[in-house]
């Protein structure tokens, strides 16, 4: 057998392994720790214990098998490999102690993007935090999520809407505008990259959702609580009201279920997708 084969073989191999430890998984950060949740044993571990620390964004690199998450206290972005049986922190970049409320990563490009909490820059680095970029067309940001495969970036603006661009911030333009109100406003946001929809919740409680293009706006379900922490798998969307973690379908007037009560709040979700895997490999 040729050797490259033989090669691409195996890469595959190990790309699936590392899919199937990770499916059917999701994680959230408390200040107090990251936690692992196994979706169908509701078994629950926590990988990260941080003391204290605001952790607000979450997310995946599927290529590289590595966690970034912001820590807003000690003013940096770090990561860690996952899975893993031995979890150790890796410094990324400093970032000034600005409020990091959404990260996303680029592996394709080896890129790790970030913006603050109502701020007005998208900054950029790689995932050895050299090569600082800051974009400064923007204008209260809170959370961002990237197609990496169709090179798209989406970002939430607060009491504005959802914008789309490219991952150099070329082509971008509005695509989702939320309704005007000084009591309404949008703090999350998640992407299904396999049915190409966006989701997020408001502060009414309204789980909202439309594709990625900006069309087929409509209301999944309203449960009249306010959330930070969405996160949306292939067939499911998660979500916090504060300590509880919920579990609903992507169908319209679902009934929610509770999948874990923690004693602190939860900020931010994560999801683990086979979209993602897919990419990877």
């Amino acid at each position: 057998m040729d050797v490259r084969v033989w090669f691409n073989i195996c890469l595959i191999c190990y790309h699936t392994l590392a899919a199937e430890s990770v499916c059917g998984k999701l994680l959230f950060a408390t200040t107090q720790s990251i936690m692992e949740v196994d979706v169908d044993t509701q078994s629950v571990t926590e990988l990260v214990e941080l003391g204290g620390i605001d952790v607000m964004s979450l997310d995946y690199d599927y290529e590289n098998k590595y966690v970034y998450f912001p820590r807003i206290q000690r003013g940096d972005i770090v990561r860690f490999h996952y899975p893993s049986q031995n979890i150790t922190l890796q410094h990324v970049v400093n970032t000034s102690f600005a409020v990091v409320v959404g990260i996303a990563v680029d592996s394709a490009n080896d890129h790790v993007y970030w913006v603050t909490d109502s701020g007005n820059t998208l900054s950029r680095c790689k995932s050895d935090g050299t090569n600082l970029v800051v974009f400064n067309c923007f204008s209260g940001t809170v959370k961002i999520r990237l197609d990496v495969k169709n090179r798209w970036m989406y970002i939430v603006y607060y009491n504005k809407g959802i914008s789309k661009s490219r991952l150099n911030t070329t082509d971008i333009g509005m695509i989702v505008n939320f309704t005007s109100s000084n009591t309404v406003w949008v703090d999350t946001m998640d992407i299904d990259l396999k049915e190409q929809r966006l989701y997020w919740m408001n502060t009414n409680g309204d789980i909202k959702s439309a594709d990625v293009v900006g069309y087929d706006v409509k209301t999944i379900i309203s449960i009249n609580s306010f959330s930070i922490a969405i996160g949306v798998s292939d067939s499911c969307i998660y979500f916090a009201n504060n300590t509880q973690l919920f579990m609903t379908t992507k169908s319209q007037d679902s009934t929610p279920t509770v999948l874990y009560n923690d004693n602190n709040t939860i900020y931010t979700i994560y999801a683990f997708t086979s979209t993602g895997m897919l990419i990877a490999i």
